[in-house]
């Protein structure tokens, strides 16, 4: 009978951790999907795994269709997780929108 009162307990104790682990995997998931939502460039690691599977958000940097302009500044999030804007970055041919990282000049700082 005590056999069976320790053998109870060890699998209640590993279920109690397989649930925290598992939880704490969806939130972690969760919490880098949310921080990387937005970003126009190819993510590279854990986020680009997310992002390969679709849930990290495309941001709004993509080329307009038969034009050479990117979508009209409109703010991003870049790789680095910090506020930019969608800008050109191909010196020719097509255009390459990419959220490039918005910085203030140190004479304004």
């Amino acid at each position: 009978m005590e056999f069976q009162t320790h053998s109870n307990k060890k699998i209640r104790a590993l279920s109690a951790a397989l649930v925290l682990i598992v939880a704490a995997g969806a939130m972690m998931t969760t919490f880098t999907a949310v921080s990387y939502a937005g970003t126009c460039s190819r993510l590279t690691g854990f986020p680009g795994l997310l992002q390969s599977a679709g849930l990290v958000a495309v941001g709004p940097c993509a080329s307009q269709p038969k034009g050479a302009v990117c979508q009209s500044n409109a703010t991003c999030i870049t790789p680095n997780r910090r506020q930019g804007k969608c800008k050109n970055i191909a010196p020719s041919g097509p255009p390459n929108c990419a959220c490039v990282e918005s910085t203030i000049s140190s004479g304004l700082r």
